[in-house]
């Protein structure tokens, strides 16, 4: 019931109208009986710095930050997390008494969505297909995890390069930089634990880049960052191949129940909000 005790959080995008984010949040509200309603903000770029101004005129709880803004909301917040330092990006911002901190919970959102599924990266081979916002989130996690290589394989050489550069003394993991071409070649994976895609090739449909599949290991796993009703074209011969293939409802699962425990300081009711985010899929197919 929306009264007059109800406190607002939102998410900011542009576009903003496919967000399965309102069905995951409202569903955690109820389960957990707080007074809160989670709503959707179309936030052209131009707007943005009003926009964040407004969570305090407002006396919003906090919002959800998705594209384009995850960088570019940066200047605009008081404080940042660690880690919304390191990758540069904020996706969730909680408003503590007018002061506007910013954290990123999309790299520990990925890690938990593998642990779940039992499986560390910890003193692993990874391979990271991309070099964009998503694949900055995600390296920054799987170096503070211990993973022992990260290879980005990006079509322009030069920005997994300069991911490299960046992200080289975060950690002790090794990394390294490749062109597209690489992903054809049997020995680079061969020794691969995880490849991950954090490229948007295949939300539409679209044919993904040439791979190696069967030359990975039976166990390798193979994740998408991107979700559909079906499989991708990136996860489609993995599977084909039987090696394990999870999309990105997981992540967006997990780095949701990390947001949701921020504004409220409440545990994130998992349950709840997994059957509410596969309910709004299953709408939405």
């Amino acid at each position: 019931m929306i009264d007059g005790q109800t406190r607002i959080i939102g998410i900011f995008g542009d576009p903003i109208a496919h967000t399965r984010s309102p069905a995951m949040h409202n569903a955690a509200f109820r389960a957990c009986n707080l007074p809160y309603a989670y709503v959707p903000f179309l936030v052209l770029p131009k707007e943005l710095a009003r926009a964040v101004r407004s969570i305090r005129s407002l006396n919003l709880v906090g919002v959800n930050v998705t594209v384009p803004h995850k960088e570019r909301v940066v200047r605009h917040l008081d404080a940042l997390s660690t880690e919304a330092e390191l990758c540069g990006a904020v996706n969730t911002i909680v408003n503590r008494n007018g002061e506007l901190f910013g954290d990123n919970t999309d790299g520990r959102g990925f890690l938990a969505s593998l642990q779940e599924r039992g499986f560390s990266p910890r003193r692993r081979e990874v391979i990271l297909i991309g070099a964009g916002g998503s694949a900055r989130a995600v390296l920054v996690s799987l170096t503070r995890a211990g993973c022992k290589q990260v290879t980005i394989v990006n079509r322009t050489w030069a920005n997994a390069q300069a991911l490299v550069r960046t992200y080289r003394s975060v950690g002790k993991t090794r990394l390294e930089a490749l062109s597209l071409e690489a992903l054809r070649e049997p020995e680079l994976l061969g020794s691969a634990a995880l490849v991950i895609n954090s490229t948007s090739v295949g939300l539409h449909g679209e044919s993904f880049f040439p791979l190696a599949y069967e030359a990975t290991s039976r166990t390798c796993v193979f994740y998408d960052l991107l979700y559909r009703p079906d499989l991708t074209s990136f996860l489609k011969p993995a599977k084909k191949t039987r090696r394990p293939v999870y999309d990105g409802r997981g992540m967006l699962l997990h780095q949701g129940a990390l947001a949701f425990t921020l504004w409220t300081n409440t545990p994130a009711p998992l349950a709840a909000m997994a059957r509410a985010l596969a309910q709004a899929l299953r709408r939405s197919a």
